[in-house]
Order: C-alpha cells, then structure tokens, then sequence
C-alpha cells in the first residue's frame, strides 16, 4: 500500500507539472512545442538530468525547474524508501497510540505495552 502511494504520489506530480509546464510556457518559450515538449523538460528536471536543449528563460522559469527538482527528488527517495524499507505491521498500541510495529513485535518500541498482532496467515 505505502509503494502504491508513493508511486502515484510521484506520478501525480510529473502530470501535474507537466500541465503547469505546458500552460504557462507553451506558446512562449521556442522550446515547448507540445504536451511531450513539456513532458520531458519535467522528466529531465525531475532526474536532475538536465540536457540543456529545452531551458526555460528568466526568473520565473528557473523558479519553476528549481521547483520540479526539488519535488521530483523528494518524492524519488520517498518511493525509495518505501521499496527498500522493512516491511511493517499497521496495528495502534492501546496505550501510546503508536501505529507502525515490525510484523514480528511482542512488544511496542515505544512504551513496551504487550502487543497481540493478528497474524494474516490464519
């Protein structure tokens, strides 16, 4: 579930961009001719890439790549993050509130309350 978020997360963002890229500067930059103009001048911002063949000029352009990199390596580590973390367990402790324990816990990290995990294979 975590992965799914992150990934639509990241998705959302590149199409949402990409149509911010799109409206604003189509039609008044030479190098955003199109939808896949715009397209891969967020995805070559995003990766922090940067080929250089479509820059957008002036502050307001830099401001919005500045912008779409920030995002888009935020939200990369954060769909890392979830991929390469150990698999946690959604199940609120009863008396600290806590909501994430390792699918194995006894106990919770957090105040040591005796924990009852339902198992998902019976």
């Amino acid at each position: 579930e975590d992965v799914a978020k992150a990934l639509v997360s990241l998705v959302t963002f590149v199409f949402v961009a990409t149509g911010f890229v799109y409206t604003s500067f189509m039609g008044r930059h030479e190098g955003i001719t199109g939808y896949i103009d715009a397209l891969y001048f967020t995805v070559t911002s995003l990766t922090t890439t940067g080929y250089g063949d479509i820059i957008l000029h002036g502050d307001w352009g830099r401001i919005v790549s500045i912008l779409i990199m920030l995002g888009g390596v935020t939200l990369f580590v954060r769909l890392g993050q979830t991929l390469l973390r150990p698999h946690k367990v959604h199940f609120p402790c009863d008396v600290c509130g806590l909501q994430v324990h390792d699918p194995d816990a006894v106990h919770c990290k957090a105040c040591g309350n005796l924990l009852c995990i339902p198992d998902e294979g019976r």
